[in-house]
């Protein structure tokens, strides 16, 4: 009832029409023409949300290694992940913090309200925070965390291969997974233009890299 009155669009459903018409590539296809397509050299082939969205870390995961990874952005998001491993090598995406328009020391100050709060760590430190190659971002996030961090491995070409090799499912299984409420809030403005909002978001229709994971491979 909101776009559509009597089979005309109200001007709230021309303005929202209007956004879809924006859209470009498998955005567009899917959003405005309803159309469950694929990128054209979809990088991830192996992606199934069935297989590598799951519900819970196992039993016993409170002992397993953290590893943060951390691509700044401001205009594009900022993005935090953090990574379970398991004893078998497998991560598992258990919390991530995706977000346009905050500074640094924001972010910062919400990891540690989530991890430490009044000052005692309710889970298990990370063994390393693997950040993009920004100096001044790095400096200010091991600043504001009180912990050191560690530039990614940029190349994007093996950055491809090992997640794609995680995602397969050959034998053993995958060996990457996320969980389904790992994200801690959704950002209202990538929402409004329709934007991924979580890593999760970016695989389905993705020819290229998703922020983040590659930095973990």
């Amino acid at each position: 009832p909101a776009y559509f009155d009597a089979r005309e669009l109200t001007e709230a459903g021309a303005a929202y029409l209007a956004k879809l018409d924006r859209l470009t590539g498998v955005r567009y296809q899917r959003l405005r023409r309803g159309l469950w397509v694929a990128a054209e050299g979809l990088v991830y082939e192996d992606w199934d949300p069935a297989v590598h969205l799951v519900e819970a870390l196992h039993e016993g995961s409170e002992t397993w290694v953290r590893w943060w990874s951390v691509d700044f952005g401001y205009t594009i998001p900022f993005v935090l992940q953090c990574w379970a491993e398991d004893p078998d090598g497998r991560l598992w995406l258990y919390r991530e913090i995706y977000m346009t328009g905050r500074l640094v020391e924001d972010h910062a100050r919400q990891i540690l309200g989530i991890v430490r709060p009044e000052g005692v760590w309710v889970e298990p430190r990370p063994r390393a925070i693997i950040c993009d190659h920004d100096a001044e971002d790095r400096a200010t996030l091991e600043r504001h965390l009180g912990l050191p961090t560690f530039p990614a491995k940029k190349e994007r070409q093996a950055g491809f291969q090992a997640v794609a090799a995680r995602l397969a499912r050959g034998n053993g299984g995958p060996r990457i997974f996320f969980l389904r409420d790992s994200l801690d809030k959704r950002d209202p403005l990538l929402e409004e233009a329709k934007k991924p909002c979580c890593t999760e978001e970016e695989f389905d229709g993705y020819s290229g890299f998703v922020r983040g994971t590659a930095g973990m491979s």
